[in-house]
């Protein structure tokens, strides 16, 4: 499916890149080239980007003898 109808990057394309390491929609945007002209496809690779972005790990916290 595409997403950006101006740069024509596909769903893909935007999934790649998360795989690859962008954590930002601004990484996401300068890898791909998508959301960079009208801007309408921002909203969608946002929602992307948070479905498919590793989860955090949780915090290790040690206890102090």
């Amino acid at each position: 499916m595409i997403v950006c109808q101006c740069k024509r990057v596909s769903d893909r394309k935007v999934a790649a890149c998360v795989r690859k390491g962008c954590t930002s929609l601004r990484e996401l945007c300068a890898s791909t080239g998508a959301g960079r002209d009208c801007g309408s496809c921002v909203r969608q690779l946002r929602e992307m980007l948070d479905d498919l972005r590793p989860a955090p790990l949780p915090e290790v916290v040690r206890a102090t003898a």
